[in-house]
Protein backbone atom coordinates (compact mmCIF):
# COMPACT_ATOMS: atom_id res chain seq x y z
CA UNK A 1 0.00 0.00 0.00
CA UNK A 2 1.01 3.65 -0.62
CA UNK A 3 0.81 6.93 1.50
CA UNK A 4 -2.09 9.03 -0.46
CA UNK A 5 -0.76 12.62 0.16
CA UNK A 6 -4.34 14.31 -0.41
CA UNK A 7 -6.71 16.10 2.84
CA UNK A 8 -10.06 15.16 3.35
CA UNK A 9 -11.77 18.82 3.67
CA UNK A 10 -15.33 18.49 5.69
CA UNK A 11 -15.38 21.79 7.95
CA UNK A 12 -18.60 23.13 8.78
CA UNK A 13 -19.56 26.61 7.63
CA UNK A 14 -20.97 27.44 11.15
CA UNK A 15 -18.81 28.18 14.32
CA UNK A 16 -21.18 26.26 16.35
CA UNK A 17 -23.68 23.67 14.75
CA UNK A 18 -27.28 25.18 14.19
CA UNK A 19 -26.27 28.51 15.16
CA UNK A 20 -25.95 31.41 12.60
CA UNK A 21 -22.67 32.86 13.34
CA UNK A 22 -20.27 31.07 10.29
CA UNK A 23 -16.54 31.31 10.19
CA UNK A 24 -16.94 33.62 6.98
CA UNK A 25 -18.69 36.22 8.53
CA UNK A 26 -16.34 35.79 11.76
CA UNK A 27 -12.89 36.35 9.51
CA UNK A 28 -14.65 38.87 7.31
CA UNK A 29 -15.30 41.06 10.05
CA UNK A 30 -11.63 40.20 11.60
CA UNK A 31 -10.08 41.67 8.62
CA UNK A 32 -11.58 44.87 9.34
CA UNK A 33 -11.30 45.18 12.97
CA UNK A 34 -7.32 44.23 13.01
CA UNK A 35 -6.92 46.63 9.77
CA UNK A 36 -8.34 48.96 11.57
CA UNK A 37 -6.03 49.04 14.62
CA UNK A 38 -2.89 48.61 11.94
CA UNK A 39 -4.39 52.04 10.35
CA UNK A 40 -4.69 53.44 13.70
CA UNK A 41 -1.12 52.66 14.24
CA UNK A 42 0.03 53.72 10.60
CA UNK A 43 -2.12 56.88 11.03
CA UNK A 44 -0.44 57.85 14.49
CA UNK A 45 3.42 57.34 12.88
CA UNK A 46 2.35 59.37 10.02
CA UNK A 47 1.30 62.09 12.91
CA UNK A 48 -2.49 62.14 11.86
CA UNK A 49 -5.65 61.84 14.38
CA UNK A 50 -6.36 57.98 15.01
CA UNK A 51 -9.89 58.70 16.02
CA UNK A 52 -9.87 59.47 11.95
CA UNK A 53 -9.89 55.74 11.38
CA UNK A 54 -13.18 55.12 12.41
CA UNK A 55 -14.94 57.20 9.66
CA UNK A 56 -11.92 55.74 7.49
CA UNK A 57 -12.79 52.22 8.64
CA UNK A 58 -16.89 52.79 8.01
CA UNK A 59 -16.44 54.09 4.37
CA UNK A 60 -14.36 50.76 3.61
CA UNK A 61 -16.74 48.39 5.00
CA UNK A 62 -19.73 50.15 3.30
CA UNK A 63 -17.66 50.34 0.00
CA UNK A 64 -16.45 46.64 -0.09
CA UNK A 65 -19.96 45.41 0.97
CA UNK A 66 -21.95 47.21 -1.98
CA UNK A 67 -18.74 47.06 -4.21
CA UNK A 68 -18.45 43.17 -3.86
CA UNK A 69 -22.18 42.63 -4.41
CA UNK A 70 -22.97 44.60 -7.02
CA UNK A 71 -19.92 43.53 -8.61
CA UNK A 72 -20.89 39.59 -8.43
CA UNK A 73 -24.48 40.54 -9.95
CA UNK A 74 -23.44 42.39 -12.60
CA UNK A 75 -20.30 40.70 -13.75
CA UNK A 76 -21.51 37.07 -13.55
CA UNK A 77 -25.15 37.24 -13.93
CA UNK A 78 -26.31 40.26 -15.27
CA UNK A 79 -29.49 39.32 -16.94
CA UNK A 80 -30.90 37.31 -13.93
CA UNK A 81 -29.99 39.88 -11.45
CA UNK A 82 -31.10 42.85 -13.99
CA UNK A 83 -34.84 40.69 -13.92
CA UNK A 84 -34.81 40.58 -10.01
CA UNK A 85 -32.98 43.45 -8.35
CA UNK A 86 -34.95 42.67 -5.16
CA UNK A 87 -32.08 39.28 -5.19
CA UNK A 88 -29.04 42.06 -5.42
CA UNK A 89 -30.71 42.69 -1.78
CA UNK A 90 -30.19 38.99 -0.97
CA UNK A 91 -26.39 38.94 0.66
CA UNK A 92 -27.29 35.87 2.65
CA UNK A 93 -27.83 33.67 -0.36
CA UNK A 94 -23.94 34.15 -1.28
CA UNK A 95 -22.16 35.90 -4.11
CA UNK A 96 -19.39 38.75 -3.71
CA UNK A 97 -16.67 39.29 -6.10
CA UNK A 98 -13.51 41.00 -5.10
CA UNK A 99 -13.03 43.00 -8.59
CA UNK A 100 -16.16 45.13 -7.55
CA UNK A 101 -15.34 45.19 -3.94
CA UNK A 102 -11.87 47.05 -5.17
CA UNK A 103 -13.57 49.45 -7.80
CA UNK A 104 -16.41 50.34 -5.31
CA UNK A 105 -13.15 50.86 -2.46
CA UNK A 106 -11.10 53.40 -4.79
CA UNK A 107 -14.49 55.69 -5.25
CA UNK A 108 -15.44 55.06 -1.73
CA UNK A 109 -11.67 56.54 -0.85
CA UNK A 110 -11.76 59.50 -3.81
CA UNK A 111 -14.75 60.90 -1.85
CA UNK A 112 -13.79 60.40 1.53
CA UNK A 113 -9.91 61.95 0.57
CA UNK A 114 -12.14 65.01 -0.69
CA UNK A 115 -14.09 64.91 2.71
CA UNK A 116 -10.96 64.95 4.94
CA UNK A 117 -9.31 67.14 2.80
CA UNK A 118 -6.17 64.35 2.21
CA UNK A 119 -4.37 63.44 -0.55
CA UNK A 120 -6.19 60.31 -2.54
CA UNK A 121 -2.89 58.52 -3.15
CA UNK A 122 -1.60 58.72 0.29
CA UNK A 123 -5.01 57.37 1.69
CA UNK A 124 -5.04 54.17 -0.97
CA UNK A 125 -0.90 54.20 -0.04
CA UNK A 126 -1.95 53.14 3.32
CA UNK A 127 -5.44 51.73 2.63
CA UNK A 128 -4.20 48.76 0.46
CA UNK A 129 -1.90 47.33 3.29
CA UNK A 130 -4.56 46.48 5.27
CA UNK A 131 -6.57 45.53 1.92
CA UNK A 132 -4.22 42.81 1.56
CA UNK A 133 -4.65 41.06 4.87
CA UNK A 134 -8.05 41.76 4.75
CA UNK A 135 -8.24 39.22 1.69
CA UNK A 136 -6.57 37.02 3.67
CA UNK A 137 -8.59 36.42 5.93
CA UNK A 138 -11.79 36.49 3.65
CA UNK A 139 -10.34 33.61 1.56
CA UNK A 140 -9.69 31.74 4.59
CA UNK A 141 -13.55 32.19 5.24
CA UNK A 142 -14.28 30.74 1.70
CA UNK A 143 -12.10 27.95 2.16
CA UNK A 144 -14.09 27.24 5.30
CA UNK A 145 -16.92 27.35 3.56
CA UNK A 146 -15.94 24.93 0.74
CA UNK A 147 -16.27 27.43 -1.83
CA UNK A 148 -14.08 29.15 -4.66
CA UNK A 149 -13.19 25.83 -5.63
CA UNK A 150 -9.24 24.93 -7.01
CA UNK A 151 -9.40 22.52 -10.09
CA UNK A 152 -8.41 19.15 -10.03
CA UNK A 153 -4.59 18.14 -9.34
CA UNK A 154 -5.37 15.24 -11.62
CA UNK A 155 -2.72 13.35 -8.80
CA UNK A 156 -2.22 12.36 -5.45
CA UNK A 157 -1.81 15.47 -3.57
CA UNK A 158 -4.77 18.17 -2.97
CA UNK A 159 -7.81 19.00 -1.14
CA UNK A 160 -11.09 16.73 -1.63
CA UNK A 161 -13.92 18.98 -0.42
CA UNK A 162 -16.95 17.01 0.36
CA UNK A 163 -18.98 18.66 2.68
CA UNK A 164 -21.56 19.47 -0.29
CA UNK A 165 -21.90 15.46 -0.12
CA UNK A 166 -21.75 15.41 3.59
CA UNK A 167 -24.98 17.64 3.48
CA UNK A 168 -26.43 16.17 0.91
CA UNK A 169 -26.51 12.89 2.63
CA UNK A 170 -27.50 14.27 5.36
CA UNK A 171 -30.69 15.60 4.29
CA UNK A 172 -31.71 12.95 2.30
CA UNK A 173 -31.27 10.50 5.32
CA UNK A 174 -33.56 12.95 7.08
CA UNK A 175 -32.41 12.39 10.81
CA UNK A 176 -31.87 8.65 10.69
CA UNK A 177 -28.60 8.94 10.26
CA UNK A 178 -26.78 10.85 13.43
CA UNK A 179 -22.99 11.58 11.86
CA UNK A 180 -20.98 11.20 8.88
CA UNK A 181 -17.25 11.24 8.37
CA UNK A 182 -14.99 10.75 5.35
CA UNK A 183 -11.66 8.87 5.65
CA UNK A 184 -8.60 8.12 3.35
CA UNK A 185 -8.59 4.62 2.26
CA UNK A 186 -5.49 2.84 1.69
CA UNK A 187 -5.93 2.14 -2.00
CA UNK A 188 -4.12 2.59 -5.02
CA UNK A 189 -4.95 6.18 -6.80
CA UNK A 190 -6.81 5.94 -9.64
CA UNK A 191 -7.43 7.92 -13.14
CA UNK A 192 -10.68 9.69 -11.48
CA UNK A 193 -9.28 10.33 -7.84
CA UNK A 194 -8.46 8.69 -4.59
CA UNK A 195 -10.07 6.12 -2.37
CA UNK A 196 -12.27 7.44 0.62
CA UNK A 197 -14.52 6.22 2.82
CA UNK A 198 -18.20 7.41 3.87
CA UNK A 199 -19.04 6.42 7.11
CA UNK A 200 -22.72 6.87 8.32
CA UNK A 201 -24.01 6.26 12.17
CA UNK A 202 -27.77 5.89 12.14
CA UNK A 203 -29.13 7.01 15.74
CA UNK A 204 -28.92 4.39 18.75
CA UNK A 205 -33.15 4.04 18.60
CA UNK A 206 -33.18 3.66 14.66
CA UNK A 207 -34.57 0.46 13.84
CA UNK A 208 -33.99 -0.75 10.38
CA UNK A 209 -35.21 -2.74 7.39
CA UNK A 210 -32.28 -4.25 5.71
CA UNK A 211 -33.83 -5.61 3.29
CA UNK A 212 -35.32 -1.58 2.37
CA UNK A 213 -32.40 -0.25 3.40
CA UNK A 214 -30.04 -2.18 1.19
CA UNK A 215 -32.60 -1.15 -2.31
CA UNK A 216 -32.73 2.35 -0.87
CA UNK A 217 -28.52 2.44 -1.12
CA UNK A 218 -28.74 1.10 -4.44
CA UNK A 219 -31.40 2.81 -6.19
CA UNK A 220 -31.07 6.11 -4.54
CA UNK A 221 -27.45 7.12 -2.52
CA UNK A 222 -25.19 6.03 -5.52
CA UNK A 223 -27.60 9.21 -7.48
CA UNK A 224 -26.33 11.27 -4.57
CA UNK A 225 -22.82 10.58 -5.97
CA UNK A 226 -23.48 10.82 -8.82
CA UNK A 227 -26.73 12.67 -10.35
CA UNK A 228 -26.62 16.27 -8.25
CA UNK A 229 -25.71 19.05 -10.24
CA UNK A 230 -22.36 19.89 -8.20
CA UNK A 231 -21.83 16.76 -6.60
CA UNK A 232 -19.02 15.05 -8.68
CA UNK A 233 -17.24 18.23 -8.25
CA UNK A 234 -15.89 16.78 -4.97
CA UNK A 235 -17.05 12.95 -5.35
CA UNK A 236 -16.93 10.90 -8.53
CA UNK A 237 -18.51 7.73 -8.95
CA UNK A 238 -18.47 5.73 -12.03
CA UNK A 239 -22.57 5.63 -13.32
CA UNK A 240 -21.69 1.71 -15.07
CA UNK A 241 -20.51 0.77 -11.46
CA UNK A 242 -22.80 -0.72 -8.92
CA UNK A 243 -22.21 1.40 -5.25
CA UNK A 244 -19.83 -0.58 -3.16
CA UNK A 245 -21.14 -0.13 0.50
CA UNK A 246 -21.65 -2.41 3.78
CA UNK A 247 -24.51 -2.02 6.37
CA UNK A 248 -23.50 -3.72 9.35
CA UNK A 249 -24.16 -3.68 12.91
CA UNK A 250 -22.27 -2.63 16.53
CA UNK A 251 -24.69 -3.44 19.25
CA UNK A 252 -27.83 -1.19 19.58
CA UNK A 253 -26.55 0.61 16.33
CA UNK A 254 -26.64 0.82 12.73
CA UNK A 255 -23.55 2.07 10.48
CA UNK A 256 -23.12 1.94 7.01
CA UNK A 257 -19.65 2.26 4.80
CA UNK A 258 -19.31 3.77 1.36
CA UNK A 259 -16.47 3.12 -0.74
CA UNK A 260 -15.96 5.85 -3.78
CA UNK A 261 -13.44 7.78 -4.73
CA UNK A 262 -12.83 11.88 -4.36
CA UNK A 263 -11.57 14.33 -6.48
CA UNK A 264 -7.99 16.40 -4.60
CA UNK A 265 -8.23 19.56 -6.01
CA UNK A 266 -6.06 23.18 -5.48
CA UNK A 267 -6.84 24.64 -2.73
CA UNK A 268 -7.18 27.80 -4.86
CA UNK A 269 -8.78 30.11 -1.54
CA UNK A 270 -5.73 29.39 0.76
CA UNK A 271 -3.04 29.97 -2.12
CA UNK A 272 -4.99 33.35 -2.92
CA UNK A 273 -4.94 33.47 0.93
CA UNK A 274 -0.84 33.06 1.29
CA UNK A 275 -0.17 35.34 -1.17
CA UNK A 276 -2.15 38.16 0.51
CA UNK A 277 -0.71 37.96 3.55
CA UNK A 278 3.22 38.24 2.05
CA UNK A 279 1.78 41.42 -0.02
CA UNK A 280 0.27 42.83 3.75
CA UNK A 281 3.71 42.16 4.82
CA UNK A 282 6.28 42.98 2.05
CA UNK A 283 3.76 46.71 1.27
CA UNK A 284 3.73 47.08 5.26
CA UNK A 285 7.33 47.05 5.43
CA UNK A 286 8.04 49.48 2.08
CA UNK A 287 5.69 51.69 3.71
CA UNK A 288 7.46 51.55 7.13
CA UNK A 289 11.29 51.63 5.96
CA UNK A 290 10.71 54.20 2.95
CA UNK A 291 7.50 56.05 2.89
CA UNK A 292 9.70 59.17 3.27
CA UNK A 293 11.32 58.61 0.56
CA UNK A 294 8.56 57.69 -1.85
CA UNK A 295 5.78 59.23 -3.79
CA UNK A 296 1.98 59.16 -2.80
CA UNK A 297 0.75 56.28 -4.91
CA UNK A 298 3.77 54.47 -5.32
CA UNK A 299 2.98 51.92 -3.19
CA UNK A 300 -0.87 51.85 -4.39
CA UNK A 301 0.66 51.37 -7.96
CA UNK A 302 3.07 48.23 -6.66
CA UNK A 303 -0.09 46.78 -5.14
CA UNK A 304 -2.16 46.84 -8.13
CA UNK A 305 0.29 45.30 -10.08
CA UNK A 306 1.43 41.98 -7.98
CA UNK A 307 -2.42 41.57 -6.45
CA UNK A 308 -4.17 41.31 -9.95
CA UNK A 309 -0.96 39.73 -11.87
CA UNK A 310 -0.97 37.43 -9.29
CA UNK A 311 -5.27 37.08 -9.41
CA UNK A 312 -4.61 36.44 -12.88
CA UNK A 313 -1.93 32.94 -12.18
CA UNK A 314 -4.48 32.08 -9.43
CA UNK A 315 -7.45 31.97 -12.15
CA UNK A 316 -5.91 29.44 -13.84
CA UNK A 317 -6.35 26.81 -11.11
CA UNK A 318 -10.02 27.85 -10.41
CA UNK A 319 -13.32 25.94 -11.77
CA UNK A 320 -15.10 28.85 -13.50
CA UNK A 321 -17.82 30.14 -11.48
CA UNK A 322 -20.41 30.40 -14.03
CA UNK A 323 -20.96 28.21 -16.90
CA UNK A 324 -20.44 30.45 -19.98
CA UNK A 325 -16.97 31.35 -18.78
CA UNK A 326 -15.84 28.01 -20.37
CA UNK A 327 -16.63 29.77 -23.55
CA UNK A 328 -14.49 32.71 -23.23
CA UNK A 329 -10.45 32.46 -23.49
CA UNK A 330 -10.20 34.06 -20.15
CA UNK A 331 -12.49 34.07 -17.54
CA UNK A 332 -14.19 37.21 -15.92
CA UNK A 333 -11.60 37.08 -13.14
CA UNK A 334 -9.00 37.42 -15.13
CA UNK A 335 -10.17 40.05 -17.68
CA UNK A 336 -11.13 42.25 -14.84
CA UNK A 337 -8.05 42.05 -13.09
CA UNK A 338 -5.84 43.42 -17.11
CA UNK A 339 -7.36 47.16 -16.38
CA UNK A 340 -6.55 46.90 -13.03
CA UNK A 341 -2.46 45.50 -13.61
CA UNK A 342 -2.58 48.58 -16.47
CA UNK A 343 -3.60 51.57 -13.82
CA UNK A 344 -1.27 50.46 -11.44
CA UNK A 345 2.23 50.61 -14.20
CA UNK A 346 0.15 53.81 -15.17
CA UNK A 347 0.32 54.77 -11.47
CA UNK A 348 4.07 53.45 -10.92
CA UNK A 349 5.33 54.74 -13.94
CA UNK A 350 3.94 58.11 -12.81
CA UNK A 351 5.47 57.89 -9.36
CA UNK A 352 8.47 55.90 -9.58
CA UNK A 353 11.10 57.33 -7.38
CA UNK A 354 13.90 59.39 -9.17
CA UNK A 355 17.43 59.90 -7.48
CA UNK A 356 18.37 63.57 -7.36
Amino acid sequence: MIDILYIIWNANPEIISGFPPRWYGLLFAGGFLIGSYIMRWIYKLDGRDPEEVERLTLYMVISTIIGARLGHCLFYDPVYYLSNPLKILYIWEGGLASHGAAISIILGMIIYSKKVNESFFWVMDRIVIVVCLAGAFIRTGNFMNSEILGLPTNNENGVVFVRTVNDILKYRFDGRVEEISFHKRNSEFSENGVPITIRLKYGSDVGLDEFSENNYYKSNVKSYLIGYEGIRNHIYHEPSQDLEYKIFKNGDTYYAEIYTIGIPRHPAQMYEAFYCLLLFISLLSLWYFRRGALKDGFIFSIFMIALWSLRILDEMLKENQVDWESDIPLNMGQWLSIPMIILGIIIFIKTYPTKK
